[in-house]
């Protein structure tokens, strides 16, 4: 009789035990799921970005299902940013985001990229980025963010004089990383005077594309302490063949299918541990 009591007694332990995994492992993907479907996109918005940046790139973080608080520099030099899980600098003028954003400001995203958090940049925002910032020959005497170990160089002339902005064929030139593992070998993106993103010889950077013409790296990605971050030379928001970016499709141009999905895996690896 008591063996078997002793057994019922197991039994209970075993079904209560494997209930309490259940139920823990059940709120821990609920509560990843949230984090991937709820996370927050500051999206810089101030004096120095281009409006039509700011309008199709809410637009499209907003087609990935995110929600996107437009912020400032008054916001990042005096707020908390830990409510979000990815920053994006879209297209503008970086010299005007290094001198509107302090010193503590850009310390405030250096720390908020290596404590886990995303950083996208696009054109203007991968400019930012550099150790070094040239503009046509010349280093700007800018305070950069300087979390990208190499130089941001621009414009590429051998891909549009400045300041016109063409369709560039960008070569895919790696397809192991989770970014462009599915891209074609190449993609067609706006230019409009962006970088090439030079890393130094000893820098942990994945160049995930080259533009076609002078085979310049205008897409990396890299880890920066326990954070990650993806930025891009051209203009992906832009939908040339589609009005769902905010603006009417261009006639003169020609992007043979959207970059929306490439910036789609770029947020999702951006914010994936």
């Amino acid at each position: 009789m008591n063996s078997i009591q002793n057994c019922e007694k197991r039994r209970e332990k075993m079904r209560r035990i494997t209930t309490i995994l259940a139920i823990f492992f059940l709120s821990l993907f609920t509560a990843n799921c949230q984090r991937i479907q709820l996370s927050d996109i500051a999206l810089y918005s101030d004096e120095g970005v281009a409006e039509s940046c700011i309008k199709a790139s809410k637009n499209m973080f907003e087609w990935m299902g995110y929600s996107v608080k437009l912020v400032t520099s008054d916001y990042i030099n005096n707020e908390n940013l830990d409510n979000f899980s990815i920053i994006c600098f879209p297209g503008g003028n970086m010299y005007q985001y290094s001198q509107n954003i302090s010193s503590p400001g850009k310390e405030k995203i250096r720390n908020f990229i290596s404590d886990g958090g995303g950083y996208i940049g696009i054109c203007g925002g991968a400019y930012f980025t550099g150790e070094k910032v040239f503009w046509q020959g010349n280093q700007l005497p800018m305070e950069p963010l300087a979390i990208f170990p190499g130089t941001t160089r621009g414009p590429i002339d051998e891909i549009a004089l400045y300041p016109n902005c063409v369709m560039c064929e960008v070569d895919i030139v790696n397809h192991s990383h989770p970014i462009t593992e599915s891209e074609q070998d190449s993609v067609w993106i706006q230019y409009c005077y962006g970088p090439m993103l030079l890393p130094n010889e000893d820098a942990n950077v994945e160049i995930l594309g080259e533009s076609e013409i002078g085979d310049k790296p205008v897409i990396v990605a890299f880890e920066y302490g326990h954070g990650k971050v993806f930025i891009i030379g051209t203009h992906p928001e832009f939908e040339e063949d589609s009005d769902r970016d905010g603006f009417a499709p261009l006639d003169e141009m020609d992007d043979r299918g959207s970059d929306w999905d490439l910036m789609r895996k770029a947020a999702e690896w951006c914010i994936q541990e």
